[in-house]
């Protein structure tokens, strides 16, 4: 199962991100309103779990929280070589076809766990790339802020994130929260 953008909303949100030494990354695009948060959890379940809550009422993200990785899934580097473009830029709206599908009302039924992707990351002194699907084949960025990047394949699944001009005391707090 993937989380498929169906479309992007052509305004930017105050995006917020938190790398605090304890939760390894959680970026908050708005507050949910009404409905709780649908989610997609994708990871292994035991060494690594991510986190992207979707609003049911607009598809819209609100919350995206990287709650563990395994530190032998990531590798640093001096440089990501990422090539971005302000092409698109806005908020993602996700497809939710998939909670459809599921009786919304059950609190269970609000997750689709997805525990057999491998979460990888890659870190350099001023950004971090997330690889979900273990691709590298990335087709478009959706530029979500000046510093926050969703990355999407040909079928508009999301497969990457990217957090770029972090600050050196963010990158240290992430490896201290990866343990």
């Amino acid at each position: 199962m993937n989380l498929i953008i169906e479309k992007i909303l052509n305004e930017t949100n105050n995006i917020t991100i938190d790398i605090d030494g304890y939760v390894p990354l959680d970026i908050k695009f708005s507050a949910p309103i009404g409905l709780p948060p649908l989610y997609w959890r994708v990871g292994d379940g035991k060494k690594s779990l991510l986190e992207l809550a979707v609003l049911p009422e607009s598809g819209s993200l609100s919350d995206i929280t990287l709650v563990m990785l395994n530190p032998c899934s990531i590798q640093k580097v001096d440089s990501i070589p990422v090539k971005l473009s302000d092409d698109k830029l806005g908020n993602p709206i996700i497809n939710l076809d998939s909670w459809n599908l599921l009786d919304r009302d059950e609190f269970s039924q609000r997750f689709i766990d997805d525990f057999d992707l491998d979460i990888k990351a890659v870190i350099s002194p001023t950004s971090i790339l997330l690889i979900i699907d273990g691709s590298n084949k990335i087709t478009d960025w959706i530029k979500c802020s000046d510093t926050f990047y969703v990355g999407t394949n040909d079928k508009r699944n999301i497969t990457h994130l990217f957090l770029d001009k972090l600050m050196q005391e963010e990158i240290e707090r992430f490896y201290e929260a990866i343990g």
